[in-house]
């Protein structure tokens, strides 16, 4: 009797781990498709706007880093660049890009996706696919398996109530994919987290080419007790944003000093980040 339950609950986890595959795979395609209709599709329609030229529409970035912070994580601490090429819409309301880091030394390689849509000057929501395969000891950039591949999508809302508040609420949840975001229960079965990381800023200054930010951040999840950023809920980064325009060979240059500290990892860093273009 004892063999036969074993071979009944055997077969049953069979069928939910092919089941789970199969979603997962409808996952992939959907989001990759998502993704190069939104960039393609509002690209093939930006080309053909005659009252805009095709150098408004597309952008090309490129920053450099002495390293790269993510919601109170060091991502490489090592020195990176940071490149991406955009799509933005006639009327400033839908942008698309692809976005790239590489560290110098080679150990930090990330390829992401990313769609925004700004639905009014103080409310705007993004899905963006985190591809960071620096770790990987296999590559799939098409994949988002929980167990296997590093790739996770997010979505992101931002909000400033008015410009006499000087407030920004920033709200990002993961969607699915890998990034560690489950719960591996005493049966084996993974819960899904859905890790929601809370953001505050608060405009200390802005006068003319400077601008002091102080921003306050934490992770929580509503399903699950660990979360992508921590093991329960808890405050994991707190700290200051300087922008400003410096002057170099007559050109204003915007540079942008983040003093970040992580109450959970006990971690502290300084990002500068120098936008070339």
């Amino acid at each position: 009797m004892k063999a036969l339950n074993k071979t009944i609950k055997n077969r049953n986890r069979n069928i939910y781990l092919k089941i789970a595959r199969n979603t997962r795979l409808k996952y992939t395609f959907l989001i990759n498709a998502l993704f190069m209709i939104g960039i393609l599709g509002f690209s093939g329609n930006a080309i053909a706007q005659k009252d805009q030229s095709v150098t408004d529409i597309f952008n090309i970035h490129l920053n450099v880093k002495n390293m790269h912070l993510w919601h109170g994580f060091v991502v490489t601490p090592g020195v990176m660049l940071a490149s991406s090429i955009e799509y933005k819409s006639a009327d400033d309301k839908f942008i698309a890009g692809l976005w790239g880091g590489a560290s110098f030394n080679g150990s930090y390689k990330e390829f992401s996706y990313y769609t925004k849509y700004n639905f009014t000057k103080s409310f705007n929501v993004s899905l963006i696919s985190h591809n960071n395969y620096s770790n990987s000891d296999t590559i799939d950039i098409f994949s988002y398996d929980k167990e296997t591949s590093p790739n996770f999508v997010d979505i992101v809302l931002e909000y400033t109530p008015s410009n006499d508040i000087p407030l920004t609420l920033y709200w990002s949840t993961i969607l699915f994919g890998n990034a560690q975001d489950y719960e591996t229960g005493i049966d084996g079965t993974l819960t899904d987290s859905y890790s929601t990381y809370v953001e505050v800023r608060h405009k200390l200054l802005h006068k003319k080419e400077t601008k002091l930010t102080a921003f306050a951040g934490g992770a929580f999840s509503l399903v699950t007790d660990k979360t992508f950023y921590s093991e329960d809920a808890a405050f994991t980064n707190f700290g200051l944003l300087l922008n400003k325009d410096i002057k170099l060979f007559s050109q204003k240059i915007p540079v942008a000093a983040t003093a970040m500290w992580n109450l959970e990892t006990k971690v502290g860093a300084l990002q500068i980040d120098i936008a070339l273009f």
